[in-house]
């Protein structure tokens, strides 16, 4: 195989596919990065873990011979980063199996795998379900994939969720069971049949990288155990998460006895002011205690170590609701949903229905987004 291309072209592509490769050396072939050529297609990269595979072409090449090589993924792509603003030449060394790569007067080469040991995605099986603006999607998963848990002894609330109902209106859904975010919207009206499936955060974050702030749509197919998000010359396949998602409406609150509208930039600022100071060595998680009353919200964040930050947020609006609620939150948890919606609403709304009950939390703009935060039990 032998081609020239643009740095540009060269690390746009590498971009999108290099992360899918596996960064262990247990099964050495799954860190590599499938390179094909051909005069038709151009350039083709392939990289997968077997849990997530990304697939993309590029015309943006001049392809002199057709062919195919297995590289380190993550080295290859560190290289290439580096590479000077230049017109590249690629070309695999039949005689000593390596890749030779020449830009200006400089060379260099990377030793190759065996390509013919390298799993073919399983893309035949795949049966397109339904497509979805990326503008949409993007900003879907921006505001829930974050809620999933790391790990968890019930797999699916490592995931996201995806629901669609009759209609052709798609919830997308994660949760750590101690906070929830969903998202809302309306896909074609000629939609599927209902169905829901589970995705790894990690994919729906891969998802993230390949999507454009843009109308043009993004296809997503499902076969028994895998999903696929595809448009233009990228395609990322990844398997599902096996299992039942709770039932996420059972979790949303539906009446409060308290709402109130807050500055989203003040309490961003507050509580990024009390995460700095250190968790409570008996609770081991950073909290924030908050006394909303019918004018103002104090703010109170405590560390027999360190001190105490004490603040308080007037209320511009009349709150609703009976106030003298006092209330502690994850500081993080509830810093993370302000900072999503701290870039498109001024102010945010905060419902509470009882000391203990869950608070939900939205824009009181936008009706296709809530965040649902469970409070803390402390000792004071």
């Amino acid at each position: 195989m032998k081609l020239t291309i643009e740095k540009r072209d060269l690390l746009a592509i590498t971009s999108l596919v290099y992360r899918a490769a596996s960064s262990k050396n247990a099964i050495p072939v799954l860190s590599g990065l499938l390179l094909e050529t051909d005069p038709d297609t151009g350039l083709t990269m392939t990289a997968t873990d077997m849990e997530i595979g990304v697939k993309a072409s590029t015309a943006k090449s001049e392809v002199i011979e057709k062919g195919s090589v297995l590289v380190n993924a993550h080295y290859f792509f560190d290289f290439v980063k580096l590479l000077p603003e230049a017109q590249i030449f690629i070309g695999l060394n039949q005689e000593t199996s390596r890749l030779d790569i020449n830009y200006g007067r400089s060379t260099g080469f990377i030793n190759t795998y065996r390509d013919y040991e390298y799993p073919e995605l399983p893309l035949k099986k795949i049966k397109p379900c339904f497509s979805i603006s990326q503008e949409i999607l993007k900003d879907a998963l921006k505001k829930t994939v974050f809620a999933a848990a790391n790990t968890h002894f019930r797999q699916v609330f490592t995931g996201v969720l995806f629901d669609l109902k009759e209609g052709g209106q798609l919830n997308i859904v994660a949760s750590d069971t101690h906070r929830l975010a969903r998202y809302f919207c309306t896909i074609q009206p000629t939609a599927p049949e209902p169905l829901s499936f589970i995705i790894p955060a990690r994919t729906a974050t891969e998802v993230l990288r390949l999507l454009d702030d843009s109308p043009e749509e993004i296809n997503i197919g499902l076969s028994d155990n895998n999903v696929s998000f595809y448009r233009n010359n990228v395609l990322l396949l990844s398997r599902l998460i096996e299992g039942q998602y709770p039932n996420y409406e059972q979790v949303i609150p539906r009446s409060f006895s308290y709402k109130v509208k807050l500055d989203t930039q003040i309490l961003a600022d507050t509580l990024e002011r009390a995460r700095v100071m250190p968790s409570d060595d008996k609770l081991k998680i950073q909290y924030t205690r908050f006394k909303f009353e019918e004018n103002e919200v104090e703010v109170n964040t405590f560390s027999e170590i360190m001190g105490e930050i004490a603040e308080v947020i007037e209320i511009s609006n009349a709150s609703e609701g009976e106030g003298g609620l006092n209330i502690a939150f994850n500081t993080n948890y509830f810093l993370d949903v302000v900072k999503i919606l701290d870039g498109e609403a001024r102010e945010l709304v905060i419902n509470l229905s009882s000391l203990l009950g869950p608070a939900m939390i939205e824009n009181p703009q936008k009706d296709n987004y809530l965040y649902v935060l469970v409070p803390l039990r402390t000792s004071n």
